[in-house]
């Protein structure tokens, strides 16, 4: 369960006074120390920097150490830089973005969350102008409890943006905001807030779709996992249907966890077809429903697979992957190869299982949709696949990729996105391929087949490094090669 979004500042304007402190010609650098045992790290960092504060009393000034690496961050003049890079000891210097004097003018401090950074969303809500506002969201989940307490949601209760509530749990209860922690009930408040959440006291934003209309329906329980919760599922996408809510966001999966076994799904269900919460599923798309669905978080175990109705064709079923190389994330599932499509569809960051990456793919669409309500449901997954990072070599770990709005607005706009996709084939068991400057992680993608991951590699460039040995592994007849959108490189091995 998320319990904390995490953020990353975008913008920030202070007043002038606050940053006028100048160290002259000083500025700021991250130093790495040549420190290769971590178990004396700290006591032979704390002799380095003695050593350093003798020899450049007043060009050096020390100032975060980290704990976890050889690396302080420190202010010196050019000359002292140039003089600690020839010293033995010193394994990197890079400067860091100092603070720009700016006007004495204050303006409001924007925060984006991680996936929302990921995904550019900037280029959507603050260059369009959307927010989702005029689409109706239905949310099918466990419980929406504190709602009206949560600082990013304290919006859509001021505005009465959440519309309708169902309680298909208990019954007679019309409080949307009632539930209980032991039953981890606040897991539906926690998906709202990454739809629509903007915390106004601190700016940050959490999801896109701020000015969404929100229709709410409780149908799972936390502890208790029962059958019966699929028949409160389907039993709310056809409500929804009839009440002419198109878009829906669903963070529920059902696999092999039932408290009673024979109540289990079998791997085999996973087919896109055979299931009837599938089945549901796939008939609200074909009447023009757009859904968005967790993949599920049992990548790293026994089942492996998407959990049940993200494996319908036609719904938009949304991945994880992590922030700094946006590799699959490894709790999150993957599309089975017996899909004759590729699933996930697409993927963004999520720190605590897919069902918060998928609201965050919920809020992009309802922008879509404001922006052109004409489009069809299929046109609008279309829109996002075709304008994600993978788009030309999708897989089974993350489909088509991480969406990138910037490319999104150009194809609402009929403008294709450039493509940066270079294709080679090799009857060699390597090729060896130049690196681009400013690539600091890549990742390698090894194929069965056209999407079917064999395996995931997450490789570290060194800072000096120019090219990099890419091994064919057993059974692989493709490779994709990538680095976030500044790199891609697709092997054929003949």
């Amino acid at each position: 369960m998320l319990k904390q979004a995490f953020f990353k500042r975008i913008f920030f304007i202070v007043p002038f006074y606050l940053l006028s402190i100048a160290v002259f010609a000083q500025q700021k650098y991250w130093l790495e120390f040549n420190i290769e045992d971590l178990t004396v790290q700290n006591q032979r960092m704390e002799l380095l920097k003695d050593s350093l504060k003798k020899k450049y009393p007043e060009n050096l000034e020390f100032l975060y150490q980290s704990k976890w690496n050889p690396v302080v961050s420190i202010f010196a003049d050019e000359e002292t830089v140039q003089n600690l890079r020839s010293d033995h000891f010193v394994k990197t210097i890079s400067p860091q973005k100092q603070l720009q004097a700016l006007s004495i003018e204050t303006a409001e401090i924007i925060e984006y969350s991680y996936a929302l950074e990921q995904i550019k969303a900037h280029y959507i809500t603050d260059s369009m102008g959307l927010s989702g506002k005029g689409v109706k969201i239905g949310v099918i989940d466990g419980g929406f409890m504190n709602a009206d307490a949560e600082p990013s949601l304290k919006h859509l209760i001021e505005n009465k943006q959440i519309e309708f509530f169902r309680d298909y749990l208990l019954e007679g209860n019309d409080d949307p905001f009632y539930g209980k922690r032991i039953s981890q009930d606040d897991h539906g408040t926690q998906v709202l807030r990454m739809i629509a959440g903007s915390d106004n006291g601190t700016s940050i934003k959490y999801g896109m779709a701020e000015n969404a209309e929100l229709y709410l329906a409780r149908t799972d329980h936390g502890i208790r996992e029962r059958r019966l919760e699929e028949d409160y599922w389907v039993a709310a996408i056809e409500l929804f249907y009839e009440m002419g809510i198109r878009l829906v966001n669903s963070s529920l999966g059902y696999t092999n966890g039932f408290d009673k076994r024979n109540e289990n799904h079998s791997k085999k269900e996973v087919d896109g077809k055979s299931s009837m919460i599938t089945k549901t599923a796939q008939s609200a798309a074909d009447k023009g429903m757009l859904i968005v669905s967790a993949a599920g978080n049992d990548g790293h175990n026994k089942w492996e697979i998407l959990s049940l109705p993200s494996d319908a064709k036609d719904v938009l079923t949304v991945g994880a992957v992590r922030f700094d190389d946006w590799s699959k994330i490894y709790y999150s599932s993957i599309g089975p190869e017996k899909l004759d499509y590729v699933k996930p569809d697409v993927a963004c960051f999520a720190a605590n299982g897919t069902s918060f990456s998928a609201p965050v793919i919920t809020g992009l669409a309802a922008c879509i949709w404001e922006y052109d309500s004409t489009l069809s449901n299929l046109e609008v997954i279309r829109i996002i696949k075709s304008g994600s990072h993978l788009t030309e070599t999708p897989n089974n770990y993350l489909g088509y990729g991480i969406p990138d709005s910037k490319k999104i607005i150009g194809l609402l706009n009929q403008e294709m996105p450039a493509s940066n996709l270079k294709s080679i084939s090799s009857d060699q068991d390597y090729i060896e391929i130049e690196i681009p400057d400013g690539i600091e992680v890549i990742v390698i993608f090894h194929k069965k087949d056209s999407w079917n991951v064999i395996e995931q590699q997450t490789i570290q460039i060194e800072e000096d490094q120019t090219s990099l040995k890419v091994n064919k592994i057993d059974k692989a007849q493709f490779t994709t090669v990538v680095a976030k959108d500044k790199l891609h490189l697709e092997i054929d091995w003949k």
